[in-house]
């Protein structure tokens, strides 16, 4: 055998082993005779994927034996794999993708599936199914039922190469009766999992921000397609029993605090394998079960794209188990779907915002329904998280009048944080609050197998490199004048500094863009005594606002890339503004750009005035990929116009092209920069994974979560934040002699840098301390917390009730030029998320244009945007539901809230702050033609 052929089996190892039934291909290879029975023992006591693992692992030992390659890829072929077989063949897996396409709908469906009858459908299904597992799936049906043979055809359709199989499936479905089923299947709008990865918009739930799982990386994403990422074993399954895991000490030492049923914080660094520790804490939970006493897991994580992650790891690991797994996040999660999911799957993974909304409007009894929780990254659950709402929620249970079942809680982090803290007392608090939030009896760190962790979890070198700033320059210089000029401006309508308690500082810092921020918000609340003269100087003030941000940033990028791409930046800006909304100050401040534009390009465009800082960072990749052509980067940058133009630089230097860099942002639309699809995501991680980007340029999106084996160089580029956003970007670094490296220019942010390494060891030796103190000590002062936190509870709760109970009317103005759209009795609200205008002449004032990507949301088609007639603020979205045609669904950032009894003014964030009644939405009281 040669090395080459090998190569090409293991670099294709994760599809063949999903695929094949090895007892199907065995008799058609000779050169794998002696080890046939024992491949066929354990393809019945492990299951199909350990068997197929253990086929290729014999194979890659073999000695070389003349067209023993070409005799496999003949073994696959006449067993029926003749599309996997094609693909090695071509060394192209387009068609095998092709066929993983719907899998997970069928996954996700698979109860659904539970009346239809295998001797319906078995004989449609020929050209999907191999003549043994047809054979296998009436012997099943025979021996144990219909919903035994149906559960293992779609096993076997889930391990199928036919990029057809789906239709064939439906098709199927169809002549053997079931035609509703192919409805639900077939219907995009109400298949959930066609909708699971849609686009999320304006008025999404939660947050969708972008971020991967710590170990919920697919096999073949790794490095080595036929070596378990760090920190992860490979599961060994039973067709007829749960899968089983031979843990690591280490793992085996974090789990054992959950595994004897206690609440726990499991504490470990980036890629311990904190995934596989959950999924084998779950697995004994739920064999704790009884037919009378049954137990139900739900394991929450904060976005959706790590929610579909853990969710494939969850099903890979449970698989052959009678354990059923669902996911309710995103679109999908409709109120009935979550009813189901519950009622119906062992397992559920969800976003804590679904569960929240579901606990709240009752389709989900209580938190009683389950018997254990994970809270993944769960160092969140402070101040308004859903964590901490949905703990609100379980310490009602627990501190309550009447006993209530309580469900084990289980958190996952990789660092549970300091907070503010000065000292270790402190942290100590802190870590101490974070338990009484979390009801934690204990916290599990590694502390007797340290060793085996080292061994298995490399932890990069950090180091700080201090390089020189950009020297003050010409084109910096006329974007300070021109921000000078629109301040005057504004400080001739009124005095902002009396807007904002943070000070006026440096133009082109963080600490400039949040007086700004605070500015534009405040002057939105302003009382003048000449209502007219108000509505100007709120509009005039805005204006000035969005100009000095744009001119911000600007100087923010001159500051850290090239002066042509900040320059980018305000051309994209200014040629995106259109005319037909301007007023008089619109126009002024666009003619102030318009005299400067020729001088600031001439500026941009002076090579004389290269910046000194990506020299710095020039010089780093080449020494790095000098010395290690392999590299792959991860750079993190502050903002997303960063990010793009520092891929534009690196694109456009010569030396530094062949890292083909990838951008990797969050999905939220700016003004300027477009949000990225879970799409483009998916390909710019594939990308940098498989090789053909050797640099990913990153914002906050992958702080968290991120996990690719390759990664050895982890550069932070004037990005500093708190202990655990260092904790967790040094661990994106997961090779064997990674470097962390801070490029910045700032001696601050290097002292802070160095405090974050203070306070990281803070934290371990606060954790040290805890952990030493006496059990009963530690729950006593947990108990207290907890009392204290419920009387402020419950404060709070008979607070929001007394501002419940107003029946003021408030009055909707438009956030920018002041003008009254509506009143508070004008609205409604439907599923108790979207606020909707139910007076007719509110489309009046509205400026609809079609939506970019328009979808159906909780039953809402969305099609197109609102915006003012007048100035074309953003109000949110025009929507169908129902029989009714055109519904305003509001944007609580679009407008000013004014009490009609008071006259005060309220800018809110989210909906859930409006002080006032909004009644419930109800077709009978409603007039169909509105």
């Amino acid at each position: 055998m040669t090395s080459n052929e090998k190569d090409v089996l293991r670099l294709y190892q994760t599809y063949i082993t999903q695929i094949i039934q090895p007892s199907c291909i065995l008799p058609l290879v000779d050169f794998l005779k002696e080890h046939e029975e024992q491949i066929c023992t354990a393809e019945t006591q492990k299951g199909l994927t350990e068997a197929a693992t253990m086929m290729m692992e014999f194979i890659y030992t073999l000695p070389e034996t003349p067209g023993w390659f070409r005799m496999l890829l003949d073994g696959f072929s006449n067993a029926g794999y003749h599309t996997l077989a094609d693909a090695i063949d071509l060394n192209n897996f387009a068609v095998i993708e092709k066929a993983q396409l719907h899998k997970d709908e069928i996954r996700r469906l698979k109860p659904m599936l539970k009346d239809v009858k295998p001797s319906d459908i078995l004989i449609h299904m020929t050209d999907c199914l191999l003549q043994n597992q047809k054979e296998t799936v009436e012997q099943e049906t025979e021996m144990k039922g219909s919903t035994h043979g149906i559960h293992k055809l779609v096993d076997f359709l889930l391990r199928t190469d036919n990029p057809n199989w789906y239709k064939i499936f439906l098709n199927a479905l169809g002549l053997g009766g079931y035609r509703h089923l192919v409805e639900v299947l077939d219907n995009p709008d109400d298949n959930p999992a066609k909708q699971s990865g849609a686009e999320s918009g304006e008025m999404e739930v939660e947050e969708m921000e972008f971020s991967y799982s710590e170990e919920a990386a697919h096999t073949n994403l790794s490095a080595n397609a036929d070596t378990p990422a760090d920190g992860e074993q490979p599961t060994v399954n039973s067709e007829n029993g749960p899968s089983v895991v031979k843990l690591r000490d280490y793992q085996r030492e974090l789990a054992e605090p959950a595994l004897m049923g206690k609440n726990t914080i499991i504490c470990a660094p980036t890629g311990s394998g904190k995934t596989m520790v959950a999924m084998e804490i779950c697995r004994h939970h739920l064999e704790q079960g009884t037919e009378e006493k049954k137990k139900k897991v739900v394991f929450l994580a904060n976005t959706i794209p790590l929610c579909q992650q853990q969710m494939e790891m969850f099903r890979k690991y449970f698989e052959n188990t009678e354990f059923e797994v669902t996911g309710q996040f995103g679109e999908s999660a409709s109120p009935m779907a979550a009813m189901f999911a519950v009622e119906n799957y062992d397992i559920i993974i969800m976003t804590p915002k679904i569960l929240e909304l579901n606990l709240e409007d009752g389709n989900i009894p209580g938190l009683s329904t389950f018997t254990l929780i994970f809270f993944d990254e769960c160092h969140h659950t402070m101040k308004n998280h859903s964590y901490s709402a949905i703990m609100k929620m379980y310490m009602d249970l627990k501190l309550g009048p009447e006993p209530a079942a309580l469900p084990q809680i289980v958190g996952l982090t990789a660092s549970v944080g300091v907070g503010k803290s000065k000292n270790e007392q402190d942290a100590r608090e802190h870590i101490y609050q974070l338990c009484a939030n979390l009801d934690t009896e204990t916290i599990s760190t590694v502390s007797q197998h340290v060793e085996e962790l080292r061994n298995h979890v490399f932890v990069p070198n950090k180091d700080t490199r201090v390089v020189k700033c950009r020297a003050s320059s010409p084109f910096m210089d006329t974007v300070v004048e021109l921000m000078a000029r629109v301040e005057f401006i504004a400080m001739k309508t009124y005095n902002i500094d009396t807007l904002s308690k943070i000070p006026r500082n440096t133009r082109g810092s963080q600490s400039y863009e949040q007086w700004i921020v605070e500015v534009q918000r405040n002057c939105k609340v302003l009382r003048l005594e000449n209502e007219e003269e108000e509505q100007k100087v709120c509009r005039k003030l805005v204006t000035c606002a969005e100009h000095l941000r744009k001119y911000n940033d600007s100087l923010i990028i001159a500051e850290d890339a090239r002066m042509k791409d900040a320059f980018k930046y305000l051309l994209d800006y200014f040629n995106n503004m259109d005319p037909a909304f301007f007023d008089e100050t619109d126009a002024e401040l666009v003619s102030y750009f318009q005299e400067k534009k020729v001088m600031l390009q001439e500026f941009a465009n002076d090579s004389i005035t290269d910046n000194p800082k990506l020299s710095d960072l020039q010089l780093v990749f080449q020494e790095q990929y000098r010395f290690k052509p392999e590299t792959r980067t991860i750079l993190f940058v502050r903002t997303r116009a960063l990010a793009e133009a520092m891929k534009e630089w690196v694109l456009e230097t010569p030396v530094l092209a062949h890292l083909k860099p990838r951008v990797l942002i969050g999905r939220r639309k700016t003004d300027i920069v477009e949000g990225m699809t879970l799409s483009k995501q998916k390909a710019a991680l594939d990308a940098f994974q498989e090789g053909g980007s050797k640099l990913l340029i990153a914002t906050s999106v992958a702080d968290e979560g991120i996990d690719i084996a390759t990664c050895n160089l982890v550069l932070l580029y004037e990005y500093v934040g708190n202990v655990i956003k260092m904790v967790q970007t040094r661990g994106r670094g997961r090779a064997k002699d990674s470097l962390c490296l801070l490029i910045t220019s700032s001696s601050e942010s290097a002292t802070k840098e160095q405090i974050n390494i203070l306070h990281e060891k803070m934290m371990y030796d606060a954790i040290n301390n805890i952990q030493s103190i006496k059990h009963d000590q530690f729950l006593a002062r947990v108990k207290k917390m907890q009392t204290i936190m419920k009387k402020k509870q419950d404060m709070e709760k008979m607070m929001e009730a007394k501002k419940k109970q107003e029946t003021d009317v408030f009055l909707l103005l438009c956030g920018k030029c002041n003008k009254l759209t509506c009143k508070s009795s004008d609205l409604r609200v439907i599923k108790k998320s979207h606020r909707v205008v139910i007076n007719k002449n509110f489309i009046s004032l509205c400026n609809v244009t079609p939506h970019p990507k328009p979808k159906k949301y909780d039953d809402i088609d969305m099609k197109n945007k609102i915006s003012c007639i007048k100035c074309n603020t953003d109000w949110g979205i025009m929507g169908s539901y129902l029989c009714f045609t055109e519904l305003p669904l509001l944007k609580t950032d679009g407008f000013v809230f004014v009490n009609s009894r008071t006259q005060r003014k309220l800018v809110l964030k989210k909906w859930q702050e409006f002080p006032g009644v909004i009644e419930e939405f109800d077709i009978l009281k409603m007039d169909s033609t509105g």
